[in-house]
């Protein structure tokens, strides 16, 4: 067929048009294409890391809340490794510390995730790079200070901030504060090395602060977050961003709060003196329970060195502090009293030697060495000294079927009006045991066993949905203990 020249052109120049047009378009569709790739692997790496600092908090956590009572050396339930100053390479590489050594220095409480002491699989983040973690002054491994619901930062340091955009968004408050940062330091920004040991040992070539360094100095103070800085506490998750949508801050966090440890541990202390008042009742009691020890004896009161021969069961008090562990266990005392559960005559006739039945009591000696007494009000009912018609009678819930023969409250991390520093603090109930607001007829029903005449004698109230406090109320029916929880508002 013949074709005019100039529509043969036209047809020529239609396919040229439509050929640079799919290119353009497979072009931008290229583009496309390539930038939600990135995007999905930048929010799938992204995950990663998330992923592994969730699992890292629960492998710290779990770990801190599962340690026993009795270990050489000792240890204290509820403390965290050290970090580890070793770097990878080296024989001590994974182990808390610096071969082995303490961390009592701000410089020494932030390094990377001991992995080996924790006995758990190295966690890394998307980049490659291993965890990291800070820890507050007085969480972190110390064999000679207590660790209970009163325990804080020592002199100058710090309670841990964290935040987020910027610093726009808080991710911890005063009333909850940060005890453990788990950072992932992502990969290398401009001016951090990390190939030599002196690099790796530096902070500084991991983790970032919140505006450009000077010398190594972290700008903006006193509002600015340094990750790399144990002893400022301030801790920034990023991205941060520079005008060009650059990094200067790729570190990511997750925290650990206070009430994710203390709260845990403080049941833990309260499931196991409520085990050890039991046992006592049926190997040395004959049944009955312990009496309380007095809020007078000055040995529930410990600040300093902690008194293994004082806050002792009181024949004449019904209603006061619960004893020291060991006042019940008697483990190491002398001389060996009938009402020691270690005194042979009270081992069970199951138990297969003294030494054995001594073990099982010292995994109670964590209790008295980190104070818990302090944190548990305890009044009885069924004692020879404290025997019925005295009766233990609980409001605000409803009326258990049989009698309740004790009551324990855990008093929880002080509130807002509540100190327990001095020994003079210690000896005020009202210091450690909550109003009880929706208990209209006696909102202080809990409060006065101590300090004053109580308003309805022996009775107790667990806390409603309104009421502020952080108070725990067990009491015991025959030989169970039950936990009377907080109503959800």
């Amino acid at each position: 067929m013949f074709i005019k020249p100039h529509l043969r052109q036209r047809r020529q120049q239609g396919a040229i048009a439509l050929m640079l047009l799919m290119v353009v378009g497979l072009g931008i569709a290229g583009a496309i294409l390539a930038g939600f790739s990135r995007h999905a692997l930048e929010v799938y790496r992204e995950q990663q890391t998330q992923n592994v600092l969730a699992e890292a908090k629960k492998i710290l956590l779990a770990e801190a809340l599962s340690k026993r009572g009795n270990t050489v050396p000792v240890t204290r339930p509820g403390e965290f490794f050290c970090p580890d100053l070793n770097i990878p390479g080296e024989a001590a590489y994974g182990q808390s510390g610096l071969n082995g050594a303490a961390c009592p220095g701000a410089a020494a409480r932030i390094g990377r995730i001991p992995w080996r002491s924790y006995q758990a699989a190295e966690l890394r983040d998307s980049s490659g790079e291993p965890l990291w973690m800070a820890v507050a002054d007085g969480f972190q491994e110390r064999r000679n200070t207590p660790l209970n619901s009163d325990t804080a930062p020592a002199g100058a340091n710090p309670w841990f901030y964290a935040a987020a955009n910027n610093g726009a968004q808080a991710l911890s408050d005063a009333a909850d504060p940060v005890i453990v940062v788990i950072l992932a330091p992502g990969a290398a920004l401009s001016g951090q090395n990390r190939s030599t040991a002196a690099q790796q040992r530096n902070a500084n070539n991991y983790l970032e602060c919140n505006r450009l360094t000077v010398g190594g100095a972290c700008l903006g103070a006193p509002n600015n977050y340094a990750n790399y800085n144990a002893t400022q506490g301030r801790f920034l998750n990023g991205p941060r961003l520079d005008a060009n949508a650059n990094p200067t801050l790729n570190d990511r966090l997750i925290t650990i709060r206070r009430s994710e440890l203390l709260a845990p541990l403080e049941k833990r202390a309260a499931q196991e003196y409520q085990q050890l008042i039991n046992l006592w009742a049926v190997q040395a009691g004959a049944g009955s329970l312990p009496n309380p020890a007095s809020p007078a004896d000055p040995g529930c009161a410990d600040t300093a060195a902690v008194n293994s021969n004082a806050c002792t069961p009181s024949p004449v008090v019904c209603r006061g502090h619960i004893p020291k562990s060991i006042a019940l266990t008697g483990v190491g005392l002398l001389p060996v009293l009938p009402e020691y559960l270690v005194n042979p005559a009270n081992r069970p006739a199951a138990m297969p030697g003294q030494a054995a039945w001594q073990n099982v009591l010292l995994e109670y000696d964590w209790l008295y060495r980190n104070r818990w007494e302090q944190m548990f009000f305890y009044a009885v009912a069924n004692t020879p000294n404290c025997p019925a018609p005295i009766a233990l009678t609980l409001r605000n819930m409803q009326t258990p079927a049989a009698a309740v023969n004790a009551v324990m409250i855990g008093a929880g991390v002080a509130q807002t009006g509540q100190t327990r520093v001095t020994a003079a603090d210690k000896a005020l109930l009202n210091n450690y045991l909550d109003p009880v607001s929706s208990y209209a007829a006696a909102p202080d029903i809990n409060r006065r066993a101590w300090d004053a005449v109580p308003p309805q004698t022996d009775q107790y109230a667990k806390l409603g949905p309104a009421d502020a406090g952080n108070d725990r109320l067990y009491y015991r029916v025959a030989n169970q203990w039950t936990y009377a929880p907080k109503d959800r508002p």
